[in-house]
């Protein structure tokens, strides 16, 4: 007996095909499928996440209103969320008209057509110690092969512990830096596992931007050694989760201002942050574009 199921190749945070980072969305049902299955689909599309995901039966009557069974996989095991493949099965969700509110505001404002948001928690940032920048400043210096203008190293606190933010001069570029080499062992485009020594899942390098020409506050680059696929992850929600409320204080922003981010790796990105001081939730909001689109039968 064959199964088939319908499924989306979609770029979240940006509006162009090769931009933001991909997803698949896959309507497979993620409650009453074999894990092992679900393994073999994510393994197969070797995407940076696969994000399963079916109605709830126990969905309200109200047709403005759907819940969704969702698990996230990478090319080798589940993860408990994933921000930009959330954005991504919320494009398609929206797209293909699988609740009904959507489709009406999308026809009488674009704005609606264009960016979606999602709401997560926020993170907090705490200094660390000497000896420990020091450390980190010597690893992140050996990997971008020159010597950066550190402003400011932190580390998450709660369930953003294993989140490290190093902020680096603007005049560092480093939307043009070569990460070759070093203690990030880059190898045919990835950074290999060897950025591990920082100790830290997700390795954030943020400066000011105010000089790309598009009114950003902050530029980012993200580096995950854990991730089975390696190397510079191309647009982290997560890590964003942490920035907003960094650089909302760094910059002395307005309470639920918005804050601009742009992430510069190889295929870009574009987010929107709004956060209130004290408040414990921040909106992240992007857009998408579905790449392709088909129907995988196993």
């Amino acid at each position: 007996m064959s199964n088939s199921f319908e499924y989306y190749l979609v770029a979240a945070f940006s509006d162009r095909p090769f931009g933001g980072n991909p997803a698949i969305v896959a309507f497979l049902d993620p409650t009453n499928t074999p894990e092992s299955i679900l393994c073999d689909v994510a393994s197969t599309f070797k995407q940076p996440m696969t994000v399963f995901l079916s109605e709830d039966p126990c969905s309200p009557a109200d047709e403005a209103t759907k819940r969704f069974l969702v698990r996230y996989f990478t090319a080798e095991e589940e993860t408990p969320l994933c921000v930009h493949a959330t954005l991504a099965a919320a494009h398609v969700i929206f797209r293909t008209k699988r609740t009904n509110s959507w489709s009406d505001r999308c026809a009488v404002d674009s704005e609606y057509s264009r960016w979606m948001e999602i709401e997560i928690d926020a993170g907090d940032v705490t200094e660390v110690s000497n000896s420990e920048r020091e450390r980190i400043v010597g690893i992140i210096n050996d990997a971008f092969g020159k010597t950066l203008s550190v402003q400011h190293v932190a580390k998450g606190t709660g369930k953003y512990e294993h989140c490290l933010v190093v902020e680096v001069d603007e005049k560092d570029d480093i939307k043009n830096c070569q990460v070759t080499g070093g203690r990030l062992g880059v190898s045919v485009g990835h950074v290999s596992i060897s950025l591990k020594e920082t100790g830290y899942l997700i390795n954030a390098i943020t400066t000011r931007s105010s000089g790309l020409g598009r009114n950003e506050h902050f530029a980012s680059r993200v580096f995950v050694p854990f991730d089975s696929l390696g190397g510079e992850d191309h647009v982290c929600g997560s890590a964003h989760a942490v920035l907003g409320p960094y650089w909302t204080i760094r910059q002395a922003l307005l309470d639920d201002e918005e804050i601009r981010a742009i992430h510069v790796g190889r295929r870009g990105g574009d987010l929107r942050l709004f956060w209130t001081r004290g408040q414990p939730r921040i909106r992240i909001r992007g857009e998408a574009v579905t790449i392709a689109n088909g129907v995988c039968s196993f």
